[in-house]
Formats: C-alpha cells, sequence, structure tokens
C-alpha cells in the first residue's frame, strides 16, 4: 500500500524535484493581471486568496500538532511560512499546466484509491474521526482529492522526464571502487562480555574505576559466577542483564582503548582492568576474531545501479524542473504583498496590485 500523507507545504511537487526555488523576471510584458481576490496568477491559473488561506491555516495547524509554536502575526516566522505555502502553489500550478500539455490525465480511480487508503491510514476508515482529521487540519475532501491528483500528476511527469536515464557497468564499478572500504567492507570482528565499573563521580574515566576493577577481578579469578557478576557490578545498561555480552568490531565504532585490548586477548582470555572513557572495563574475549570481510561487486551490483539511477533521476527532473519554473516565471504575477522565497539564482518577483 502506498504510503499517503496530506500535502502541506512541500506538496506533490516533491516526489518531482528535491529542491527548486521559483522566481520571475520584472517587467515582462507578458505578466498576467492578479484579480481582486487572489494572491497570484501562473499562466492560466488564478491562485486564489481562499486557497492561499486554506493552506497557511492547515500548514500552521501541523505545525502546532508536532509541536512547534505558531508564528506570531508579523513575525519573520509569519513571513517566511507565507512564502513557503506562496511556492508550492505556485509550483502545484505549474506541474498542473506542464502535466496537461504533456498530455497527462488524471486517474480518478486511482485518487479515488488513495483516498480511501488514506482514509484507513489516518483514521482506521472511521468517519467520525476521518470527520474529526479534516477540521483539525483545516482541508475538505476536495482539498485532499486535488492533491491526490497533483501527486498522480506529478509522479508521471517524474517519470516522463526520467525514463531514458541510465547507469553504466563502468559507472557502477567506478562507484563500487569509491565506496568499497567504507560502504562494502565489514571489519574483524568477535563475541565478548564485559563488566563495566563507573563509581563516583560517575560519567566518565577515574582511577576509582580501575581500582574497583581491580577487586571485582579477584571475585571473577576466584571461580565467581560471571553472569551473577555482570549483573551485580557493570554500570553497562545494555548489556548488564545479558552477561555483559557484543558483537564488536574492530573499527572506530568502539572506543579505541576497549577494542585494542578485546582484540588483544584469546578465546577465553579474561583483561586485566582496561580504562575507556566510560569507565573500567573487565574484557573477556567469547570467540575467536572473524577476519575483515568485503561484498563482490557482483553483490552489491543492483544496489549501486539503483542508488546511482535514483540519483541521476532526480538531477534530471531537478534540472527539468528548474527550466519549467523559469518558463512559468515570465507569465507568472503576484499581489502586492506576496512573494516567494528569496532565491540566489532567482530574479525578484514583481507584484501586480
Amino acid at each position: 500500500m502506498r504510503h499517503l500523507t496530506p500535502l502541506v507545504i512541500i506538496l506533490a511537487v516533491a516526489a518531482l524535484v528535491a529542491a527548486a526555488c521559483g522566481g520571475s523576471d520584472s517587467g515582462s510584458p507578458e505578466k498576467p493581471t492578479v484579480p481582486a481576490g487572489a494572491v497570484a496568477v501562473v499562466d492560466t491559473v488564478t491562485i486564489t486568496q481562499k486557497q492561499f488561506d486554506t493552506l497557511y491555516a492547515t500548514a500552521v495547524a501541523q505545525g502546532v500538532e508536532s509541536g512547534q509554536q505558531a508564528p506570531k502575526k508579523g513575525s519573520a516566522e509569519e513571513t517566511t511560512l507565507k512564502q513557503q505555502v506562496l511556492q508550492s502553489l505556485v509550483q502545484n500550478a505549474e506541474i498542473k499546466q506542464a502535466a496537461e500539455a504533456k498530455g497527462i490525465k488524471v486517474d480518478d480511480k486511482r485518487v479515488q484509491e488513495d483516498l480511501k487508503a488514506f482514509k484507513l491510514q489516518c483514521c482506521q476508515s472511521k468517519a467520525k474521526e476521518y470527520a474529526a482529521y479534516l477540521k483539525k487540519q483545516g482541508l475538505t475532501e476536495a482539498d485532499l482529492l486535488d492533491q491526490f491528483a497533483l501527486r498522480q500528476q506529478a509522479q508521471a511527469l517524474y517519470d516522463a522526464v526520467t525514463k531514458d536515464v541510465k547507469v553504466t557497468d563502468e559507472e557502477a564499478k567506478k562507484q563500487y571502487e569509491t565506496d568499497k572500504v567504507a560502504k562494502y567492507t565489514t571489519a574483524e570482528g568477535r563475541k565478548v562480555a564485559h563488566i563495566l565499573l563507573d563509581v563516583p563521580p560517575k560519567g566518565k574515566f577515574t582511577q576509582a574505576d580501575c581500582d574497583k576493577a581491580a577487586e571485582v577481578l579477584k571475585e571473577v579469578k576466584a571461580g565467581g559466577n560471571w553472569k551473577a557478576l555482570v549483573k551485580k557490578y557493570s554500570a553497562d545498561p545494555g548489556s548488564k542483564d545479558t552477561g555483559g555480552e557484543y558483537d564488536i568490531t574492530n573499527d572506530q565504532n568502539w572506543d579505541e582503548d576497549f577494542r585494542k585490548s578485546a582484540f588483544g586477548l584469546k578465546t577465553g582470555e579474561i583483561s586485566g582492568p582496561v580504562k575507556s572513557q566510560f569507565g573500567c572495563h573487565i574484557i573477556k574475549a567469547l570467540t575467536d576474531t572473524k577476519p575483515a570481510t568485503t561484498k563482490s561487486y557482483d553483490e552489491v551490483k543492483k544496489q549501486i545501479t539503483d542508488e546511482l539511477s535514483q540519483t541521476k533521476k532526480n538531477e534530471a527532473a531537478t534540472k527539468w524542473f528548474d527550466g519549467i519554473q523559469k518558463d512559468y516565471a515570465k507569465q507568472t504575477a503576484y499581489a502586492k504583498g506576496y512573494t516567494l522565497p528569496p532565491a540566489t539564482t532567482a530574479a525578484t518577483a514583481t507584484t501586480t496590485g
């Protein structure tokens, strides 16, 4: 089942492009006039004040629900959010018109399926809960249907723009060599168990930790039950109830002093007190060391190809959408007081009052 969420600030256009900012040229004779009751006109699409207010209220409501404070009137936060809302509406208008220009039609049956799946996801398909959700978010069912239709168009555009993207075997092999050590090599490892002594002052190593470790070590060597001693003395909450056991790797994921000692032990051997940033350890080597392994190119070829393909597709879509935005900017006008977020590469948006 597709994972569906209502589209608020980054709407369906997010499926098409990771990041792109629109703008508009100044002084272009092609720019339309923004009518009363509207905030912008994008070529043939008019964005009404009601659409803007609805989306802004929804964005605020969702922000509050996630623990954010509603932006104060006249604040920089309010300005930024309003700019983002306007940008989403403008981008959506561009996507809708670009899709229609390519003859991409909306499959109404799929839209209804998406709505049905969303109702199940948000509200267990319960009418009362669904109505409460819409009210809380400031949405209508028509808003959701429009959003799912737009998402469908955006995905179809993305597929059309990226259909010719290919990854060669040479590109994949080159990426494998680049990432072989960092991504596809597993360091040598072994299973160990430890008792961590961390006496007051707690939280970092002091000699008192190793003095206490020396005392506990005497109990270990006298034949004390290892698991019982771990449970009694260890300050490591992650392992004290499991005999202090860990599968460790000889890499930077583990404290350097700890792993040097752990990998220096013979199987079954118990270390003397070993200091670390956490306190002082008694370490027991439970298994032989497993050598480092590296996955072959054939083992990870599909993964690499998929990742490179996704990256190249996103780049192609971003480039295409950036061009679309520049084209539509010449035919886009904004009501006085309404602007897009600042962009280093975009021209300042003109306004018509």
